[in-house]
């Protein structure tokens, strides 16, 4: 079956993005420095995931917030976000310091709350990145939504457990992994676990993928990145992986955002 046929038999739901009125407005998905394109499939007519694309600017700081969710959990990792990480009494340097504490209890908090709903057990999982100023991003992801990040042309999962690595340096405890590499981990359950991550945009950055576990059941982190480290169109890049991952009969969720540097 030809992709194009496939695709239009599925609902594809794509959130609108919220930009700020400024002297550098959002075209076409896009700002200086970075775009990004985004793509979630209903089956059915059911909604199965969502996709967040935010942008907020608070005292000089120019922020992205990204996000790919498990419909259980991501309406309430997207508000306790957004009510905690742009408080406008906020600066860079207060920010960057409370960021990773804040999207470690936005994920507790969203955890905890769905487990008091009836039925609840185990929710397929989240990503959530957030860039500053184009030059910095944390990333965070649990369960079978993961974040890769492709430099020159390389796929690297964040937060992926290597205990041959020399350098890292595990500590039992109740919530967290700690390692020397800016990498944390987070015991949510049995099943998942958060990693969140700060790094650099570097000069190699060429873009980052948040995607489901639609995705990432039927293709490999590199099979991505080669799939479209040539499409310099996000948006484009974006229907081009969730529409492989239909084509290669993916039964979970799908939702995937892509975020290009330039």
């Amino acid at each position: 079956m030809a992709l194009g046929v496939l695709l239009k038999k599925i609902k594809v739901r794509r959130f609108a993005t919220r930009g700020i009125k400024d002297k550098e407005p959002l075209k076409n998905n896009r700002w200086i420095g970075i775009s990004h394109g985004f793509y979630s499939v209903e089956r059915d007519g059911n909604s199965e995931g969502s996709v967040l694309a935010q942008r907020e600017q608070i005292e000089g700081l120019e922020l992205w917030l990204f996000g790919a969710f498990d419909q259980q959990i991501g309406g309430g990792i997207t508000k306790y976000l957004q009510s905690h990480l742009f408080q406008k009494n906020l600066n860079e340097i207060q920010i960057r310091r409370k960021a990773k504490e804040i999207m470690r209890k936005a994920y507790i908090n969203s955890r905890a709350n769905v487990h008091k709903g009836e039925g609840a057990n185990e929710v397929a999982g989240s990503t959530t990145l957030l860039v500053m100023n184009g030059k910095k991003f944390i990333a965070a992801d649990f369960g079978g939504y993961k974040v890769v990040v492709c430099k020159d042309g390389a796929a690297t999962q964040i937060g992926r457990r290597n205990k041959k690595k020399k350098g890292r340096s595990f500590i039992s405890g109740l919530l967290q992994l700690k390692c020397v590499t800016n990498s944390e981990e987070y015991k949510l359950g049995k099943k998942s676990r958060l990693a969140i991550t700060v790094q650099d945009v570097e000069s190699d950055t060429n873009f980052i993928i948040l995607a489901s576990d639609g995705v990432w059941e039927v293709m490999r982190y590199q099979e991505a990145v080669d799939l479209i480290g040539h499409i310099d169109d996000a948006q484009k890049a974006a229907e081009c992986l969730a529409g492989e991952a239909l084509t290669r009969m993916s039964k979970a969720t799908i939702s995937c955002i892509v975020i290009r540097f330039h």
